[in-house]
């Protein structure tokens, strides 16, 4: 016959032994999926605030794509208008060579047909300078934006700001502005000079100094005014271009700092956390043990009264 004592405890063992295993099973779970958000120890407010946390670090990462995104851009923009630079300057050369009265003019008209040929691969590398289908060195495109804009951030209202703008896109203006065709540098063609010659006939030095003439009086060449627009563009996609990477900088530590008070809230601590798995299963077992041997001596005491009575 087992007395009430013995029922009494042998439910505080079975409760125990169950505490335990539940805790075992609560530290497997935390150590597989490496998060503190079990079905054992939910902590809903915690998970809340963790939720938060990945869903700013989530747009981050959309952010930085989109920084990446327009530094190529303007990477892309800003090579095109180097090799520009590069043929203007070769252009230059030509025609101060081909203003001098030491060679004929038979000999100014081959000069000229590599100077046409670098005009029309400016004009050619000004049109097809695209990303990802925008014009972004021919503003006198029809397809050319007014502007460009960046997004580096979720969207925040400047309340200072009269028109409360968004303070975390940035806008490119004046696309339309950026021609660096021939034609927008102020580069004259030399297929007047060129077309319906015949072999033997020449360009004289009166047309090769009026492929010089700058537009512009502030210019003493046409090429040095192309070469002075071209800085200024390469100036104003530069600036932007830095402006951008330091966004990315502040991405990159914003996020990484993110990431980080996310990882304390909701990430397994390993090491506690093994520690703790290695404490249930040692109550466990001697839980196990105990509860065995409890119920040992109530079956043996039974054996000793049913011996007395028969």
């Amino acid at each position: 016959m087992v007395s009430i004592g013995d029922k009494s405890l042998q439910q505080r063992l079975e409760q125990s032994l169950e505490k335990s295993s539940r805790e075992n099973a609560d530290s497997m779970e935390k150590l597989s999926s490496g998060s503190v958000f079990t079905r054992f120890d939910p902590r809903p407010s915690e998970r809340a605030l963790a939720e938060g946390l990945s869903q700013k670090v989530r747009g981050l990462a959309a952010a930085k794509r989109n920084i990446n995104d327009a530094v190529s851009l303007l990477q892309t923009a800003d090579s095109s208008m180097q090799q520009i630079n590069d043929m203007v300057i070769r252009m230059k050369e030509i025609n101060v060579a081909a203003t001098n009265t030491t060679i004929n003019d038979h000999e100014r008209k081959f000069l000229f047909i590599e100077y046409q040929a670098l005009h029309d691969e400016v004009q050619r590398v000004a049109q097809t300078t695209v990303f990802n289908g925008v014009p972004i060195l021919n503003g006198a495109a029809d397809d050319a934006p007014e502007r460009l804009i960046f997004r580096v951030g979720d969207p925040i209202l400047d309340e200072s700001s009269s028109n409360e703008e968004d303070i975390n896109t940035i806008t490119f203006e004046g696309l339309k502005d950026v021609v660096a065709t021939p034609a927008g540098l102020g580069l004259q063609s030399a297929l007047d000079f060129l077309s319906g010659q015949s072999l033997d006939e020449g360009i004289s030095v009166t047309d090769a100094s009026e492929l010089m003439r700058a537009t512009d009086d502030n210019f003493a060449t046409a090429y040095d005014q192309a070469l002075g627009t071209l800085s200024t563009m390469r100036a104003v996609y530069g600036g932007m271009q830095a402006r951008m990477q330091r966004a990315l900088d502040y991405t990159d530590v914003l996020s990484e700092n993110l990431s980080a008070a996310r990882s304390t809230i909701a990430d397994t601590d390993y090491a506690s956390e093994v520690a703790r798995m290695a404490s249930s299963r040692i109550l466990m077992q001697a839980g196990t043990a105990v509860l065995a041997q409890s119920g040992f001596a109530s079956n043996l005491s039974l054996t000793l009264l049913n011996g007395l009575f028969n």
